[in-house]
C-alpha cells in the first residue's frame, strides 16, 4: 500500500538493494493507492526535493528516480528489471473521505484523486515481452488512500488481489473508434467553415457472476471517466481525412478470471461491463454549443455480457460466448469466432470483436475489442 508499492520497485529495480536471489522469488506485484509517478498537489505541483518533514520528499520524482534507478524526469513509473504486465495497480478515486490533515491533503491532491494519489500518478508501465511500452493491468475503485472508506479494506481490492494471484484468465477490453458523427446543426457550423472542437468522457463499470460489487469504475461524478479529445482519437489538421490512432484507443478494463470460484459446474467464468459514452461538450468558434444538451446525455450504452468456458480443445484452452442485457439478461448466447493475438502462437491468446454501428447523429462507429489471455 502507497510508500510500500514504491519500496517493492526499489528492491526489484534497482541493482543495489537486495540480492539477485530475492528477486528472483518474486512473481507477481499488487499495489495499492501507490504514488508510483509521485505526489503532486495544487500550486507547488510534485513535492519539492527540499521539503523533508514527514519523508514526504520521498514523493519527490528527482529522488524517486534515485532509488528507482530510473531517469530523472517526468515520469517515474516506468518499471525496470520486471514484466510491467506482471504488476496489478489498485487505484482509489474518491478523494472526499480522505479526512487527513482536516482535508487539506484532498483539497491539495484535487478531484480526480483518492485524498493523496492523483489517478494519474497511480499506475506503472514498461516494455514488454516484444520490446514495446505496454501499462501495467490495473482497476479503479471508489475508495479513499486510506481510513474507514480506504481502498485497503475494501472488497473489490481483495477480489481484484486474489484474482490477480491465484486466477486463470486475463481479459482485457479495448474501443476502437472508426468514426464519431456530430449533430446536425454542429456538422453544419463546421461545414461553413467554423472552428469546431469536441472532448469525450468515456464511462465503465465491470462486474463478475454472482457479485456485488465492481471489480473496476470509471464514471464523470467520480472524476475518473476516460477522457479523450476528438484531436486525440483522429489526429490530424482541421478539415483533411483523418485516420484513428490506435495508440489513443480507451483501454477500457483488465480483468481476472478464476475458474476454481465458479459458480457454474462446468467451472466457466463470466463477467459483464457497462460501456457508457457520453455526448460531449461541444464548442463553435469558442463558444460552448448547449442546443439539445442534456446532462447525462449518451451517445452510445451497452451492458455486454461475456463467459468462458475451460475447452482444451478451442484456441488457449477457452471457449467464449457473449450477449446483451437488454436482449437475453444475465445469459451470455453468442459463440464468437476469435483469432489468435500473437501469429504462430494459438495458446498465447485470443481476441474477437463486437461491432458497434450506430445510423443516428450524433454517434459512433468502432469495434470492441476483447482479448482474452492465459493467465497463472
Amino acid at each position: 500500500h502507497s510508500m510500500g508499492g514504491l519500496i517493492c520497485r526499489a528492491f526489484l529495480q534497482n541493482t543495489k538493494l537486495g540480492s539477485a536471489e530475492a528477486r528472483g522469488a518474486v512473481d507477481k506485484v499488487f499495489t495499492y493507492a501507490t504514488p508510483h509517478n509521485g505526489i503532486d498537489m495544487r500550486i507547488v505541483r510534485n513535492v519539492p526535493g527540499w521539503l523533508s518533514f514527514g519523508d514526504i520528499n520521498n514523493f519527490n520524482r528527482d529522488k524517486m528516480a534515485s532509488y528507482l534507478a530510473v531517469p530523472k524526469g517526468d515520469d517515474v513509473s516506468v518499471v525496470k528489471n520486471f514484466p510491467p504486465e506482471r504488476i496489478f495497480n489498485l487505484v482509489g478515486t474518491d478523494s472526499r473521505d480522505y479526512t487527513v490533515a482536516g482535508g487539506i491533503s484532498a483539497w491539495a491532491a484535487g478531484d480526480a484523486s483518492d485524498g493523496l494519489v492523483r489517478l494519474e500518478n497511480a499506475t506503472t508501465h514498461g516494455a514488454g515481452p516484444d520490446g514495446r511500452d505496454v501499462s501495467s493491468p490495473r482497476a479503479f475503485v471508489h475508495r479513499s488512500h486510506s481510513g474507514h472508506y480506504g481502498i485497503v479494506n475494501s472488497e473489490e481490492g481483495y477480489q481484484n488481489l486474489t484474482r490477480f494471484l491465484f486466477g486463470k484468465l486475463r481479459v482485457d477490453g479495448i474501443l476502437d473508434i472508426d468514426d464519431i458523427t456530430l449533430p446536425v446543426e454542429v456538422q453544419k457550423a463546421l461545414d461553413d467553415g467554423k472552428t469546431v472542437r469536441a472532448s469525450y468522457q468515456f464511462e465503465i463499470a465491470a462486474s463478475v457472476r454472482g457479485c456485488q460489487w465492481q471489480m473496476t469504475r470509471r464514471e464523470v461524478r467520480e472524476n475518473s471517466a476516460i477522457f479523450r479529445t476528438y484531436d486525440d482519437l483522429f489526429p490530424g489538421k482541421d478539415r483533411s481525412k483523418r485516420k484513428p490512432d490506435r495508440t489513443k484507443s480507451p483501454h477500457l478494463f483488465s480483468i481476472f478470471l478464476d475458474p476454481s470460484k465458479s459458480v457454474k459446474a462446468s467451472k466457466s467464468v463470466s463477467f459483464a461491463f457497462d460501456i457508457k459514452v457520453l455526448v460531449p461538450d461541444y464548442v463553435v468558434d469558442g463558444l460552448l454549443f448547449m442546443k439539445r444538451h442534456y446532462e447525462g446525455g449518451f451517445i452510445y450504452r451497452e451492458l455486454i455480457l461475456v463467459e468462458a468456458f475451460p475447452d482444451e480443445t478451442a484456441p488457449a484452452g477457452w471457449r467464449i460466448k457473449y450477449g446483451y442485457q437488454d436482449m437475453n439478461p444475465g445469459k451470455p448466447g453468442k459463440d464468437v469466432e476469435t483469432r489468435p493475438l500473437s501469429k504462430g502462437k494459438p495458446n498465447a491468446g485470443i481476441a474477437f470483436d463486437i461491432p458497434i454501428e450506430q445510423n443516428a447523429r450524433p454517434g459512433l462507429s468502432g469495434t470492441l475489442r476483447i482479448e482474452a489471455r492465459p493467465w497463472k
